[in-house]
């Protein structure tokens, strides 16, 4: 290989590591914040507001994020089949969150809440 060659290699690979050592440290996690849900808003179909699953049932009120465990896309929800679903790379979830099927590997995230006064606040972090 000749030396010119090498070189311009050698500058592209600092360039585009450089770029991936730039953007880690610059990556912030969200910081957490509160969703609010008007209680009267809250029936037995899943609704998505803001990244935050939420409906009641028979067992009581279900409160998760909608971010997907794979990669953070926000899931859908499919009436026909009752599933959340990723647009992104096709995980889907039951309605308790848990995965029934890939490439997510971990439930979605059960949140804590606070009510007050007919209003629910859903804790996001």
């Amino acid at each position: 290989m000749k030396r010119r060659k090498f070189l311009g290699s050698l500058f592209i690979i600092f360039l585009i590591g450089g770029k991936l050592l730039l953007d880690f440290i610059r990556f912030t996690p969200e910081k957490s914040h509160k969703v609010r849900i008007p209680e009267d808003e809250i029936g037995l179909k899943p609704k998505i507001k803001d990244g935050v699953i939420y409906f009641r049932d028979s067992n009581g009120l279900h409160l998760m994020s909608a971010r997907c465990t794979h990669l953070g896309c926000i899931v859908e929800y499919d009436e026909k089949t009752g599933i959340f679903r990723c647009p992104c790379h096709g995980s889907e979830f039951n309605l308790s969150g848990s995965v029934i099927k890939g490439p997510a590997k971990k439930n979605l995230k059960k949140l804590d809440y606070i009510s007050d006064k007919n209003i629910i606040w859903a804790v996001v972090d």
